[in-house]
């Protein structure tokens, strides 16, 4: 890992809890609150302003875009909610550079393994644990707007991407440089 690990501890102690709460929201309401966004977008700048080299920290704001960007077309494409755009463009700027792929490979591997939970709870009776969870609602042909334009069951994606950003930070810490 080439994130530097105090950096990556400094990060992980203030964003992890942001992950946890974005990954029970999200599969609760099926939703990530702008203000969980803003909150983790400003770890990244206060922590990252004091740890980073302040080329490093202003480029870090390119993987924002990027990711962004690429959400925003996914958003478009209705495979992708906003607020997970948000997340992920929010949650971009943590990653070094050098860790792209690794980041990659977590985010597929999280993507995974929420989806094979997601379904298996969905398809069990664990669901009467949490009844009320927007995540084991039945699809809403009514509601256009939403992925999968309300005509599929979905997967909350935030889920993964909590897992991806708390995972990516916590190796970090233990592994990283």
């Amino acid at each position: 890992m080439q994130i530097d690990a105090v950096q990556a501890t400094l990060f992980a102690l203030f964003a992890v809890p942001l992950c946890i709460l974005t990954f029970y929201v999200d599969m609760k309401y099926k939703r990530i609150t702008n203000l969980t966004v803003w909150a983790v977008f400003l770890v990244f700048v206060i922590i990252g302003f004091f740890t980073l080299p302040f080329t490093d920290f202003l480029w870090r704001f390119a993987h924002y875009a990027v990711a962004f960007v690429y959400g925003f077309v996914l958003w478009m494409a209705r495979q992708m909610g906003a607020g997970d755009v948000k997340f992920m463009a929010a949650a971009a700027p943590y990653v070094h550079p050098g860790d792209i792929v690794t980041v990659l490979f977590i985010l597929a591997a999280a993507c995974f393994g929420s989806a094979l939970a997601v379904l298996g709870v969905y398809k069990s009776p664990l669901t009467k644990l949490a009844p009320d969870w927007a995540s084991w609602a039945a699809k809403n042909p009514k509601n256009t707007d939403s992925v999968g334009k309300g005509q599929k069951f979905t997967i909350p994606f935030g889920t993964a991407l909590g897992l991806t950003l708390a995972c990516y930070l916590v190796v970090g810490a233990i592994w990283g440089q």
